[in-house]
């Protein structure tokens, strides 16, 4: 349970960071469906800035929105692999914070990438995911490992599949790291760089000017340290942009972005 103090510096953060350009009207765009993730992120963020809300629903129609300035929306990192999508820039200057499921490579058989090397393993992972194919197939070449990946559609797939020995290693989500380390051992993880893939979402800003980059970075910071955003989002990572992990984060976004192009 958060102190008293910490909530009370966490509500002072945010009514400095909502009321120092507060004649400044954001237009908040909606890339995805009206109750989803990105609905909950943007409405949460929207609660502490001056805004306009649009529901576009989709890429497409925000597309249409962005000549506003001021414009914050959420954008999916599988997007800019598909051309007929609009494109958008994600850099250190338009990069409001990333959200990300952070991944693990777990085994009950090995303890290290290093001691799969010439084995041929069974992975339990995603089975429908281009992305998650495509880093499986670039970490088993440049480790030496044949994967023969047994396919889930979920997370929790992933987990109850390895627990009942349809693989000796997985490749998930990091929320499911106290299960599966039930009989196994998680040796790589994401978070840490050991694995470049993250599923990763960005909260964007889009045709602002630089103080509304900064109102929106500082308030979205406050937000993080919330018991609420923390129980919306929980078993995600929340990192916002500063001088120190800019360069990170930029590339964190441009790997997720290359393993969802085909």
């Amino acid at each position: 349970m958060k102190k008293y103090v910490g909530a009370l510096a966490v509500s002072g953060a945010l009514m400095a960071s909502s009321s120092a350009y507060a004649h400044d009207v954001t237009t908040v765009v909606n890339t995805g469906s009206d109750s989803g993730g990105f609905m909950a992120v943007l409405t949460m963020i929207g609660e502490k800035i001056n805004h306009n809300f649009v529901q576009a629903g989709n890429p497409v129609i925000a597309n249409t929105h962005f000549d506003n300035n001021n414009v914050l929306t959420m954008w999916s990192t599988e997007w800019p692999g598909d051309k007929s999508l609009p494109a958008v820039v994600m850099d250190k200057d338009t990069i409001v914070a990333v959200q990300a499921y952070e991944t693990i490579l777990c085994s009950r058989t090995y303890n290290s990438v290093e001691e799969m090397a010439g084995q041929t393993i069974n992975l339990a992972t995603w089975g429908d995911s281009p992305a998650v194919t495509k880093f499986v197939d670039t970490l088993g070449s440049d480790n030496g490992i044949t994967f023969n990946v047994v396919p889930y559609g979920g997370s929790g797939d992933t987990v109850r599949g390895y627990l009942g020995k349809d693989a000796d290693t997985i490749f998930t989500t990091q929320t499911k790291q106290a299960k599966v380390e039930v009989d196994g051992t998680c040796f790589a993880f994401s978070a840490t760089g050991d694995l470049d893939f993250a599923f990763v979402d960005v909260i964007l800003s889009v045709n602002a000017e630089e103080h509304a980059v900064k109102q929106y970075r500082q308030t979205v910071e406050a937000l993080v340290e919330t018991e609420a955003w923390q129980t919306a989002f929980d078993g995600t990572l929340t990192q916002v942009v500063n001088a120190d992990n800019a360069e990170a984060i930029v590339n964190k976004v441009n790997v997720a972005v290359e393993l969802n192009t085909q």
